[in-house]
């Protein structure tokens, strides 16, 4: 069975309307039975897929759906090059292909609809219904090599933080090295994944998801407490805007980190940061030491104070937990 065809049966249901099988078949030039086949995939993609008898397919609320044209429509800057697809295994690997396949310029980036394979940090799942969230990945090149990438979740995450609040959203905040809460919980997560030598050419994929409207079942499925957008935004926001603004937000960023480095974004960070000031734990395998947050230094690694000593841990296989 097509991905696109597939593909073409959601553009079809995204009104939210019912659609009978018979009418779909004909459009897709597929049989009804083909058609039940294809709603039980995209059922398996997140999505709550209504079934009634005369009356046809409807899924259980309208889509947006990202398209090239409305976010570069809606944004007031100059967009890297990027691509929206519907459905991937994951954004990051998509990337990865295609820097195998072809140059990709600075910056380039990817949306895709779902993913069928997203992960976070430490290869935890990075839970990805179909038209819900956005999914996106960003291409961006190391002049100074692998060492050069150590503030890169940092740089991403104030830019999100202020994207948020500047929608009026209250209790931002960010969970060194890559997570960004709203009142407590989890909204966004990033992953930032290197490829090249400590010292020459190197190129770093950005991926990053954020929660907006969390309607699949299976959330249950996440063991932590999380957050969407859907719940905190003072007023709605489409899809297509939230992606052009969050890309509009993350390039600029990564632009100045680029020229700058990240010591003019230090004072800040600690604005943000879910954990300053706080006693914490870090988590390491089976190892756990304890310590005060002290903010960041100008590589991005996190400064613990220990009777009365500041230790540097950098990001890699580490937990941060609050005690409190």
């Amino acid at each position: 069975m097509k991905q696109q065809r597939i593909n073409q049966l959601l553009k079809l249901l995204a009104d939210g309307q019912f659609h009978s099988g018979e009418a779909l078949g004909e459009i897709l030039g597929v049989s009804r039975a083909a058609v039940h086949q294809m709603v039980e995939r995209i059922k398996a993609l997140g999505l709550d897929v209504f079934s009634v008898s005369g009356k046809g397919y409807a899924l259980s609320r309208e889509l947006e759906l990202l398209t090239k044209d409305a976010i570069s429509t809606v944004t007031q800057q100059t967009l890297p090059e990027f691509d929206v697809l519907s459905v991937v295994g994951s954004t990051n690997d998509e990337i990865k292909q295609r820097v195998e396949q072809k140059h990709l310029s600075n910056g380039y980036s990817l949306f895709a609809e779902a993913q069928t394979a997203g992960r976070g940090r430490r290869g935890k799942i990075w839970h990805s219904p179909y038209g819900s969230n956005l999914y996106l990945s960003l291409y961006w090149q190391l002049a100074d090599g692998v060492q050069g990438a150590m503030g890169l979740s940092i740089v991403v995450g104030i830019a999100v933080a202020r994207q948020l609040a500047s929608y009026g959203i209250a209790n931002v905040e960010l969970k060194w090295p890559n997570d960004i809460y709203i009142d407590g919980r989890k909204v966004a997560g990033i992953l930032v994944e290197l490829e090249g030598q400590s010292s020459g050419s190197a190129h770093a994929i950005i991926g990053m998801g954020v929660n907006i409207n969390m309607t699949d079942p299976d959330v249950t499925a996440i063991d932590q407490p999380w957050a969407q957008l859907a719940d905190a935004l003072p007023r709605e926001i489409s899809r297509n805007q939230l992606a052009a603004d969050l890309l509009s937000a993350i390039y600029a960023a990564l632009q100045q980190y680029q020229e700058q480095g990240l010591a003019p974004l230090l004072g800040e960070w600690l604005e943000w940061d879910r954990y300053a000031n706080q006693p914490v734990k870090l988590i390491m395998g089976n190892r756990e030491v304890t310590g005060i947050a002290r903010g960041i230094d100008e590589n991005g690694a996190l400064i613990l104070e220990q009777q009365g000593k500041h230790t540097r841990y950098f990001a890699g296989e580490l937990s941060l937990r609050g005690l409190n």
